[in-house]
């Protein structure tokens, strides 16, 4: 079966978003995989959402929420 794996990564906001991966991330946290696509996002963002994430002192980062197919 397959599932989706959400995948939240906190990037520097030196890293443009699409260069932003799980090799360059500040943090990466992966969350418990999801039947769908659009389950998947959801997750990703109600846990992002939830997250008490504090960077270092004056370092500007934004969130990025990846989805990737697994097969179990």
């Amino acid at each position: 079966m397959i599932k989706f794996l959400p995948i939240i990564l906190i990037c520097s906001t030196d890293i443009g978003t699409f260069r932003c991966n799980e090799d360059n991330a500040i943090n990466k946290i992966e969350v418990e995989p999801q039947n769908s696509p659009i389950s998947c996002l959801v997750e990703g963002h109600t846990k992002a959402a939830s997250l008490a994430f504090v960077p270092k002192e004056n370092e500007p980062f934004y969130i990025r929420i990846k989805c990737v197919p697994k097969e179990y």
